[in-house]
Order: structure tokens, then sequence, then C-alpha cells
């Protein structure tokens, strides 16, 4: 449980998650083996697509590690500083940078801040529905999606909030608590973000500080009025209010991902499909 917190309250390094995905595919390869070895078809079906899902991830994890090798050697900046690249991976680096569900409008903001280049907010709206209809098509077509958060209450899709579909499905639930959580996650990656700018004298450390300003003033102890921003001193305040609700805020979020673990792939990307009260909607048009 205490891995799992820790876990939670700092996005995994791209090294963590090939490795957990390293031992993932281990997994699976023994269930195959497992099915292979009982004649289970249903089981050897099951255990080849998450063997596929799996090795789909492992590259894109590794095409990931290269480009922030390669960053780290001239200038620390992310991968979205490559010109041209699509808004959906634009917002797979921006998500897996600040690792946690992020709205449109913060995903734009942090793009802008490493690139100076601002994707409009509103696009977004259609890249969803795009990957939703393409993932229907050939939900293997892709090692990632850009897929909605999803409502530890009713299971269903928050549009305002987008996450990736390579995370854990207790990542991408939102709870009574966790919008305070990761906002607070959110804080602490942009710190961190901002003291590895700062030490590579990058001009964009500015840019990083304008947009963390608004999420360390939030926090208690975390900034002096009129005084610099310290990293380590946000990044305490900001672990120090986190561990106040991350136990509850996972515990919410577990029981929710139980609830879907049975669910089709689709559902646990997208959640399930909002049902209409029918009687409500009679007297609304009466």
């Amino acid at each position: 449980m205490e891995a799992y917190i820790e876990i939670m309250s700092r996005p995994l390094s791209i090294s963590d998650q090939l490795a957990r995905n390293a031992k993932r595919q281990q997994d699976a390869y023994a269930a195959l083996t497992k099915a292979l070895a009982t004649s289970d078809p249903a089981g050897r079906e099951r255990a080849q697509a998450k063997i596929a899902e799996l090795t789909a991830d492992y590259q894109r994890l590794s095409d990931a590690l290269r480009f922030s090798e390669l960053e780290a050697r001239e200038i620390a900046t992310p991968r979205a500083r490559k010109p041209g690249k699509p808004l959906r991976e634009l917002a797979l680096d921006a998500l897996d940078d600040l690792g946690a569900p992020a709205s449109p409008a913060l995903i734009a903001d942090f793009t802008d801040a490493l690139t100076g280049t601002r994707p409009s907010p509103s696009r977004f709206a259609s890249l969803r529905r795009d990957e939703e209809n393409a993932a229907r098509r050939n939900p293997a077509a892709r090692p990632a999606w850009v897929v909605p958060a999803i409502s530890a209450q009713q299971l269903t899709a928050i549009p305002r909030l987008l996450t990736s579909s390579t995370w854990d499905l207790e990542r991408r639930i939102i709870g009574s608590r966790s919008i305070r959580a990761d906002s607070l996650r959110i804080a602490i990656s942009l710190t961190g973000r901002l003291a590895h700018l700062r030490e590579a004298g990058a001009g964009e450390a500015k840019n990083i500080e304008r947009l963390l300003f608004p999420f360390a003033r939030s926090i208690p102890g975390a900034i002096e009025h009129a005084q610099p921003m310290e990293p380590d001193r946000i990044i305490e305040a900001a672990r120090g209010e986190l561990s106040l609700i991350e136990d509850a805020d996972l515990e919410e979020r577990r029981a929710a991902a139980a609830k879907l673990s049975s669910s089709g792939l689709h559902v646990k990307l997208w959640g399930r499909p909002v049902l209409l009260d029918t009687t409500v909607a009679e007297r609304a048009i009466r």
C-alpha cells in the first residue's frame, strides 16, 4: 500500500514505467503459456491481446526515454518542443509531464510555456471524439489514446479532464478529493520541471514559474510574499497537504476501479455510457 501511495503522489519515471511494463509482459507470457498448456482458447486470446497492448506501450516508452536522454544532453526542454507535432502527441506529452488528469486549458498553457505555441483548448473536444471513434474501429491501432477522466460516482466520462490510456485505471478516476489531490500532484510536477529548467539555465523557466504560481499560491506555506519561488519549499508544502487526503482519495479511486475491472476495454477507457432519465426528459420538453 505504501509503495502504491508513493506512485500516485508523483509521476513514475519513464525507466520505472519500462520496468513495470517488462514485468507485466512476463506475467502475460506466463498466462499465455498456461492457456496453451490447458487448451484454454479464451485465456489464450486474452493473453495475446495483453501482450500486444504491452508491446506497443513498451515501444512508446522506449521512444520517450530516447527523446528524454537526447534532450538531457542538449537543453532541458520536453519532447513537445519538436515542431509540427500532432495535437494528440502534444496532449500525451503534456499529460505525462503533469502526471495527473488535466483540463485542455492547462495542457495548452503547459505546451505554450515550453514551446511558445499554444494550441486552442477548443480543439480538444474534437480530438477526444476522434480518439474514441478510432479506438472503436481498432483499439490496438495506437499505443496510447487521449481519454477522459472517469467519475468515481457514476463511472462515466468527465470530458473536461483528459488523461492517457497508458495510465492505471485508478489514476484516471476522479473522486470527491481527487481534484485537490491532483492539483497538488501537478504542483509537484511543475516544481520539478522548474528546478530542472533553472539548473539548465533555460529561458522556459520563467514561463513555468508563471504557470506554477496559482498552484503554489493555493498551498499553505508554499511561497512567501514578494519572494522568489523555492522548489524545495513548494514540494515540501504540497506533499504535506497531500499526505492528509491521499489515503482517502486512493481508497475511493480504487473502489471505483474495482467496479470497472470486469468491463470491456472501451468502458475502462471512456467510462460507462450516460443513461438518460426519460421521465425527466419528457417533463423538460412538455
